[in-house]
């Protein structure tokens, strides 16, 4: 059986190299929590949805942010698209797409209710699931509606 260990940042920063202390980094997001975070393909930039409405785009090994916007709705999910220019949101009714600016690009409607979102980077695709109980796929380059699958278990809270 395994032992589990319970280790401070500071014990964990103590003991890891030089490079790796200096990438140590502490949030302080109480206000408009909890929240749900994303990374792009690449690593370099942090997505972090507010479930009060806060969206905040970081580039976090360099903390430095790079966008930041309340959108005045519930958040669910969040997830970057193709890279960091744009990325999708799962509010309270649709999921909205943002681009590397804050200024919302798409309101997708056939998304309603999500609670989660992600994007397939091999097939362009984003896909939902939410309270109805379906999941649904969305082609990025063409903008159409490519399969919405009933699960028949009810409202659906989980996709990765």
């Amino acid at each position: 059986m395994e032992k589990t260990q319970r280790l401070s940042q500071a014990v964990i920063a103590a003991n890891v190299d030089i490079q790796s202390s200096k990438k140590i980094f502490d949030l302080k997001l109480d206000t408009f929590g909890p929240y749900h975070v994303s990374y792009s393909r690449n690593g370099r930039f942090m997505l972090l949805g507010g479930a009060k409405g806060h969206l905040a785009v970081t580039e976090w090994a360099k903390n430095k942010l790079a966008t930041e916007i309340h959108v005045r709705e519930t958040v669910k999910d969040a997830t970057f698209l193709h890279n960091e220019d744009m990325w999708a949101v799962a509010q309270k009714k649709y999921v909205y797409i943002y681009d590397s600016s804050g200024i919302e690009l798409h309101v997708l409607k056939n998304h309603i209710e999500p609670s989660r979102v992600d994007f397939l980077p091999y097939h362009y695709l984003l896909t939902s699931v939410g309270r109805a109980g379906y999941l649904k796929y969305q082609d990025t380059s063409t903008g159409q509606l490519v399969a919405e699958c009933r699960t028949r278990l009810g409202a659906c809270d989980v996709l990765r």
